[in-house]
């Protein structure tokens, strides 16, 4: 679990900018970065837990 949650916020870090998450193409591609770690290295197809991972980061990023 610890690794996941590095992984996320290490692409959130480089893909973030100042005022992403007021604009559509700032939500579009932190979703895609959340979606390459979640999805693509960890295989989780789970939509809630990916949608759980989008608010914590539009929260606290």
């Amino acid at each position: 679990m610890e690794r996941i949650v590095k992984d996320i916020d290490d692409i959130v870090k480089i893909v973030r900018f100042p005022g992403w998450q007021n604009t559509s193409e700032g939500k579009r591609e932190i979703k895609k970065a959340l979606l390459s770690v979640i999805y693509r290295k960890y295989k989780i197809k789970d939509e809630e837990i990916r949608n759980k991972a989008y608010e914590y980061i539009e929260m606290y990023y």
